[in-house]
């Protein structure tokens, strides 16, 4: 049976099945020849389900997928990794072209590669393989963003991929580096559909603990926290005389529910008073006065070195002294439709 199944593996799944009927319609006629009821072996059943039935034989078809798929890997990286000489430039052009192509067609094997070549490379690649995508996608032709879109629940590998590439990209130091509204709005609706962000945040801490660098490696970097800040205040004071309050109220909540995500989860690592001057620059908010006054939750795994986020209850601005306990106070303003628990993130309230 080994030798029938080999010469059925070359063959596709039409005339494998026809094949192997064929070679079991001899088989058991053989059979009848010297016995009046022929037995129907293990081999024999695993031909049928393997090529009538199309149901894989796990000891062999898993490890040929994994080596499938390791072979285009390699292959994608022998093409594409940069070797910091005059054919990157020709590299990163076809590159973008492919993966543009990728995404058009819904290439999932191309993206999968992609993917991987955009966590592993510097950096400075990764962004000009995102400008190719946002300009193919974004500027060039109107509406093909949808395409893009579209490729989320085909490969959510790669999307994250990108959106951590499109994050480098914009980096809001000039009117060149915002964002399109379009890509915001895809950006915005990937995160709504499914939360793989928040869950890997929320286990972020037990990782990092695990390794013994809770506390210690910071990757939400406070340098890269000013100029956001200053890019929302200054957008505050452009929409302020347009009655535009609920649309600034929105997005102060927005970032007080990604401090307070960074800060639980121990990836923003920042001294109270740099984190308190910081938001001092906008205006007030209710609920983001709260995260910058603490309470967070302390970890109970390690002691943490000096320069983290301190987990103490302290008078947030504009306030004076204010109790260890907002919510038994109702003399206290509050933010309607937020409750601060400690270590928990915001509920979400999508961009209408």
């Amino acid at each position: 049976m080994n030798d029938i199944r080999h010469s059925l593996l070359r063959r596709d799944a039409l005339s494998a099945a026809k094949e192997v009927l064929y070679h079991l319609d001899i088989y058991f006629s053989s059979q009848l020849q010297s016995a009046p009821l022929p037995i129907v072996d293990k081999g024999s059943v695993e031909l049928l389900e393997e090529f009538v039935f199309q149901v894989p034989k796990e000891r062999s078809a898993q490890p040929k997928e994994q080596t499938k798929d390791s072979v285009r890997q390699i292959i994608f990286s022998s093409l594409f990794s940069p070797q910091g000489n005059k054919a990157d430039d020709s590299r990163m052009s076809l590159l973008g072209k492919l993966v543009s192509m990728a995404v058009a067609v819904c290439r999932i094997p191309v993206l999968e590669c992609a993917a991987s070549w955009l966590q592993r490379t510097p950096v400075v690649y990764c962004v000009r393989l995102a400008k190719a995508l946002v300009d193919d996608y974004c500027c060039l032709v109107p509406g093909s963003i949808q395409t893009l879109k579209q490729i989320f629940s085909a490969s959510p590998r790669f999307c994250c991929q990108f959106i951590t590439s499109v994050t480098a990209l914009y980096d809001l130091s000039s009117d060149d580096l915002i964002p399109p509204m379009d890509l915001l709005e895809m950006i915005v609706t990937w995160i709504f559909e499914d939360t793989s962000v928040l869950q890997v945040l929320m286990t972020l801490q037990l990782h990092l603990t695990e390794k013994n660098l809770y506390g210690r490696l910071g990757l939400v970097l406070f340098d890269h926290m000013v100029p956001l800040v200053e890019e929302i205040n200054r957008l505050a004071d452009e929409l302020n005389p347009l009655n535009a309050s609920q649309e600034i109220e929105l997005s102060l909540d927005r970032l007080a529910q990604a401090l307070q995500v960074a800060m639980a989860s121990g990836a923003l690592l920042c001294t109270r008073d740099d984190l308190r001057t910081l938001c001092s620059r906008l205006p007030h908010n209710n609920l983001l006065q709260l995260v910058i006054s603490g309470p967070v939750q302390q970890s109970p795994h390690a002691a943490l070195p000096p320069g983290f986020y301190p987990h103490i209850h302290t008078p947030p601005l504009g306030y004076g002294a204010v109790p260890a306990h907002p919510a038994a106070h109702p003399a206290l303003p509050t933010h309607p439709g937020h409750t601060f628990i400690s270590g928990v993130t915001f509920p979400f309230r999508p961009i209408r």
